[in-house]
This record gives C-alpha cells, structure tokens and sequence, in this order.
C-alpha cells in the first residue's frame, strides 16, 4: 500500500477535543490590560533568562510544579504535566464568524493560491477580499473574470466554489493544464477537509519570544501568524460590531497570514538543511542498520556477499546475539557483560554465534540493503547479503564486491555507505527488485547493457571461473587454451 500526504477535517478535530474546554478567539476581547496579558499568555511562548524551565506545568502556565502533576488548571482547562509528555495539540481554535458561512483550510488555500496567481496578482484572493489592491498590474485573467460576473466575496466562494472553479478552469490560461486539472481532482476527492467551521491556531509552543537585556528576538515568521490570531480576536464578541464583509474580508487575511505562516515554516524550521526533519528524522539513524567505509573483497566471492566488521556486527545484531546467550543459560546482565566486554577483542563464542545467525538464514546470507547518499541512480540502492562477520576486529571496513561500486558511484578511497538488514522473508522478497543484476539492462533502449552496472571483460570471468573450478577431471586441451589465455592476459 502507497504513502501519500491527505489533508485534515478541522472540524471534526475539534469535536475529537470535546472533552477539554477550547479557547475560541472569536469571543477573546482585549479590553483590559489584564485580557491582553492572558491573551498573549494563550497564543505565544515568552523566554527570558538563558536557561528553559523544565518543571511541569499546565499550557497557560499558571499551575506550576512537580506536586501539582494531574491537577487541572481552571484558567486553561488542561493538567499539569512534564513539557516532554505534552502533546502538541491546539488549544485555541478559530470559529467562523457570525455571518461568516464557513473556512477554508490554509494548506488548501496554499496550493489554490501557488496555481491562480498571475504576476504577483493572487486570483483566489481577489475573489474572496473584495478590498484586495495589490500594488501589481491586474491580470487580462480577472478582467475576464468580470465579464464573467464571477461572485466575489467569502461566502460566494463556500457557496458558489463548483461554479467559481469551473469558470476558472473553463479559461483558456487553465484549460488545458495538467496541473490544474491533477489539483481539482485531488481537492474533489477531499472535499469534506476543504471548508470548515473550525481552525485550530498554531500551538504556542511554536510561537517563540525571547526577551534579553539588550532586546527582544522574534523569528520573522511569527509577527504574521500573531498579527492572523489578533485580527480574528473579538470579532464576535459583544463589544465589537462589524458588517458581514468586513468580518468576511478579515477572515479571508486571516487564513491568508496563516497559510503564510505554515508555509515559511516548512521552509524554515522544519525542512531546510538545518531543519527539524533533518535533525530529529532524516538525519537520525534507523534501528537495524550500520554506516562504515567500504573496501573490496579480494578473495573469491559472490558479487551479492558483503563482510562486515565485528564490531559492526555485534552492535546491528545485538538483540539476536542475546536471545543466542539466554538460550545458552547467560543471564540478561551476564550476557550484556559478555558483549560488551567483547566489542572489540575476539571471542571464539562470539564468532560461533554470529556463524550460526548466517547459517540459520534461509538465504545466502543475511539480506541487507546497501545504499549511498544521495545519489538516485539504479543501482544506488542494492540487495546484498551478509555472509561473514570479520573475525579480524582491527579491520573497520564493509568489504564488498567491486562489480557493486559503479551503481552506488563509490570506490574504495574513503567512501561510506548505508546498510539496513531486512529482518523477514516479506521484506526480502519485496525488496528482490533491489538486486544488483536487476540493473543489467537499460530502461531506454532494449536488451541495452545498462551503464549503471559494472561487469568483467570476458577473459577475465572465464579466467576466474577456470581458476576456481571444482571439477577435479579436467580436459588437457581445454588446460592448455586457458593457460594460453592466462599468458597473454
């Protein structure tokens, strides 16, 4: 089964969290400075000092400590609990404003706008703000648009959306776009997330200030989502009175600064090179799986096996190597002892057990994925099998076959990869398509040897297999043409 992205329904979000009392801006007034202070309290983190407090807390921050653990806080509603068993869920959400017919989704919002703006003018958004001016040269496209007497106005767009897509998809700049046409249906198939009656606002965890001596640090990202919370702030309360277009069009720049928002901070914190996703998932290491550099192996070998280092070994197949121990009557810290006091000296135990772990294998070996970063190429991702373990533990290399180098791009001056053993039949198999000589053809031109997969001249393979053939009964004339062979190689 595929892995692909899916949007949310808010609004059944919301409901999910029925059990907690929400904080619903729309009613939040700031007509004191005390509702200033606990609204800021409610929408972002402020730090000072050089030191993060680690105590447990409820989210407002008002109950405070390691004794109050449980209690529910009667300002926000939610218990006191250690900041790394917290959950990041919404705690204050948008509601759509009296009059207001529904909201639409920021990510939706997001891709509408990256595929109907023209020229810096965001047709999406002239539709839906009738005060939207950029200071931008309008479109041939909304002058058509006009002609057209496309409906303008948020609630038009919830309530007329198939009538305003199809207009817009009917012109000629739209018609005959695929990408157009891919981003209708995948918006088709997931209608029910597109509109909603809620929308949760970011968590205050990852609206940061740091107040100093010297200042106060705020990342650029956040002054808009801040500004997006406190134009909703209030809008229904009683102390405000606006028209149903004024609240529609502060709803439309409300979801356009929260899309903005969610945008740079994919961006930014959390997919660029120095990002979260590269910090704490790309960049983290897989269980199961080991990085060395590589060296070639000079014996005869099967172009499929890999040798492994022993200290490699004994750390990837630690777990089996202790379940092997238990059974031999170790206890679970008599056994730890055992390896660890053995992580780099030879044991002949040691190596009996890793022999065994190979041999029980219903393949040639342990099967692996051997892999090198960042290249895409076939063959950059191989099937191999582990069929030894180094008993030489002062050689840290990953010896493999150097018909596997040129798919990976690698050679033998330094160059590290990746190996992941499959730990299942199921995964083997799944992943047979893997194998090295699966890249021997080209995917271009039939029957084409594929460049990316090195192969022995022929004098060489019929050399090596002569010298290592078993049949002890050999032909003196097929002798005599090999050794003819041999002397002018």
């Amino acid at each position: 089964m595929g892995v692909r992205l899916s949007l949310i329904n808010f609004t059944e979000l919301f409901y999910q969290h029925a059990t907690r009392e929400p904080k619903i801006i729309n009613d939040i007034a700031e007509s004191s400075e005390k509702d200033r202070q606990e609204f800021n309290r409610l929408i972002y983190t402020t730090y000072s000092g050089d030191l993060l407090s680690n105590l447990p807390s409820c989210e407002c921050g008002e109950v405070v400590g390691g004794y109050n653990v449980g209690v529910v806080c009667k300002s926000c509603g939610y218990e006191v609990r250690a900041h790394v068993e917290r959950d990041l869920e919404p705690i204050v959400w948008i509601r759509a404003p009296k009059g207001v017919s529904a909201l639409i989704n920021p990510i939706v919002w997001m891709m509408l706008k990256k595929k109907f703006t023209r020229s810096g003018y965001e047709i999406i958004r002239w539709i839906c703000d009738t005060n939207y001016a950029p200071p931008v040269r309008k479109p041939q496209v909304v002058y058509r648009l006009e002609e057209l007497n496309c409906p303008r106005g948020l609630n038009n767009f919830v309530e007329k959306f198939d009538q305003i897509m199809a207009m817009l998809m009917d012109l000629k700049e739209y018609r005959k776009s695929e990408e157009h046409q891919e981003l209708m249906v995948a918006i088709n198939n997931q209608r029910d997330c597109v509109f909603s009656e809620y929308l949760p606002l970011p968590n205050r965890a990852l609206l940061v200030i740091e107040e100093s001596n010297v200042g106060t640090y705020v990342d650029p990202i956040i002054t808009g989502a801040v500004d997006a919370i406190r134009m909703m702030a209030g809008i229904d309360s009683s102390l405000t009175s606006h028209s149903v277009r004024t609240k529609e069009n502060r709803t439309v720049k409300t979801i356009s600064q929260l899309s903005e928002f969610y945008e740079g901070l994919y961006k930014t914190t959390l997919a660029k090179k120095q990002g979260i996703f590269r910090k704490h998932v790309f960049g983290s290491r897989s269980h199961f799986s080991f990085r060395a550099v590589i060296s070639s192996l000079t014996d005869a070998h099967d172009y499929e096996e890999i040798h492994i280092p022993w200290g490699i070994g004994l750390s990837v197949f630690r777990i089996h190597l202790m379940n092997k121990l238990m059974r031999r009557g170790y206890t679970p810290n008599e056994g730890i002892a055992f390896l660890n006091a053995h992580a780099s000296i030879y044991n002949e135990e040691l190596d009996q057990l890793f022999q065994e772990l190979i041999a029980e294998c219903p393949y040639k070996g342990i099967p692996s994925i051997m892999q090198r970063n960042p290249s895409l190429e076939r063959g950059s991702a191989q099937l191999v099998y582990i069929t030894q373990v180094k008993s030489v533990v002062e050689i840290p290399t990953v010896s493999i076959s150097i018909l596997d180098v040129k798919g990976l791009n690698a050679d033998f001056d330094g160059d590290q990869l990746n190996f992941t053993p499959c730990l299942d039949t199921y995964t083997t198999e799944e992943l047979r398509a893997l194998s090295p000589h699966k890249s021997t053809f080209g995917l271009d031109q039939p029957k084409k040897v594929s460049s990316n997969l090195a192969q022995p001249k022929p004098v060489i393979a019929t050399t090596a297999n002569f010298l290592h053939d078993t049949d002890e009964t050999v032909d003196q004339a097929k002798w005599d043409r090999m050794m003819m062979l041999a002397e002018a190689a």
